[in-house]
């Protein structure tokens, strides 16, 4: 069995689910009359660009044309995580109405729409948007009153199609390679090259002091040495792990091997997992890992291709980061051939 794959430790990831039925009866903005299903509708190939302000915050997302893939606005670096994003458009392109309540009416505030707590604005190719305002929770809590911007109807719509939106912004779907790592939570290091263990550092939790791995691993890569080291000597390089520096993103989505060979990642690139462990309750710990697969240099020589948190998407990080990561690989060799020290608690 390969290696990598025993290493690589299951991370469980809670995912906004959207499930949308839709019909969709015409494709411009329109008013509702005879009880349409939607009080508008907008093709989902049209939509360019959302903004959602609500008590949550504001955020925004918009599509990059040229590459065909959602990214935060503004930041090209940063596309949308797409199982989350999945099913947005649909959603905004026609949100199922329960009923329509009024014609027209007179006072907005009885309904929270004098000032809408949650507002979209759907921006679309051809330089037009649509905006809709949400308002107060109906008694039941089953709908939200709302309107179109331009449209005397007082109309309802469901809660949890607010609240997916308003779930955007609470949580954002940022791609599972982003990754935020806390050192003082760490408590293995592994690194491969060829796929093969190269080196290896772990924290005796019992002890709380850092050692260098015996290598071959043994068993189901258990992190056993005698070589301890000084906590500073394995946190200060898990620092600037901890700190990535990601340029941009080369690929978006599953590509083949051979299509990632050209970046230089393959399953011989330089690999290295980052063990640490979350006490979710007394005597009880998580374990999680983050991973990192080191590539080619890009043409210009300012970043290196690489894969992150064994996802799919071809990422381009700082060639200067890069290679302190790159360095952190001959680590374990050099400590193990060093002179035993006596190492401080890693607290």
């Amino acid at each position: 069995m390969n290696l990598r794959l025993l290493l690589v430790l299951t991370i469980l990831v809670s995912l906004s689910s959207i499930v949308v039925t839709f019909i969709v009866t015409d494709q411009t903005v329109d008013r509702v009359s005879g009880g349409p299903p939607f009080f508008y509708t907008l093709p989902e190939g049209d939509i360019a660009r959302v903004e959602i302000d609500s008590p949550e915050g504001a955020i925004a997302f918009e599509l990059d044309e040229v590459e065909n893939y959602w990214i935060f606005a503004g930041d090209d670096t940063m596309p949308v995580d797409r199982r989350r994003w999945n099913g947005v458009t649909t959603l905004l392109g026609g949100p199922r109405t329960q009923r329509q309540l009024e014609s027209s009416f007179g006072d907005p505030s009885l309904y929270g729409l004098e000032s809408p707590d949650t507002t979209v604005t759907i921006g679309l190719k051809d330089g037009s948007s649509v905006r809709l305002f949400v308002g107060d929770e109906t008694p039941d809590r089953a709908g939200n009153y709302a309107q179109l911007e331009g449209f005397p109807q007082l109309v309802l719509v469901s809660s949890a199609w607010g609240e997916v939106l308003n779930g955007l912004i609470a949580d954002p779907p940022t791609p599972q390679w982003r990754y935020d790592l806390n050192v003082a939570e760490v408590t293995e290091v592994v690194f491969l090259i060829e796929n093969e263990v190269v080196g290896a550092l772990a924290l005796d939790l019992d002890t709380d002091i850092w050692h260098v791995c015996d290598i071959p691993l043994h068993g189901d890569a258990v992190c056993d040495g005698e070589q301890q080291i000084d906590k500073s000597v394995a946190l200060d390089p898990l620092r600037v792990f901890a700190d990535p520096q990601f340029t941009g993103v080369e690929e978006v989505g599953e590509i083949s091997e051979d299509i990632r060979a050209l970046y230089g990642l393959t399953e011989n690139s330089p690999y290295a997992t980052v063990r640490y462990e979350i006490e979710i309750q007394e005597g009880l710990r998580q374990a999680n890992q983050i991973s990192i697969t080191l590539g080619d240099p890009t043409p210009d020589g300012s970043g290196i291709y690489a894969l992150a948190n064994e996802q799919p998407d071809v990422v381009v990080i700082d060639a200067e980061w890069g290679q302190l990561i790159r360095d952190f690989f001959d680590l374990p060799a050099e400590l193990a051939a060093a002179e035993p020290t006596t190492a401080e608690p890693a607290g």
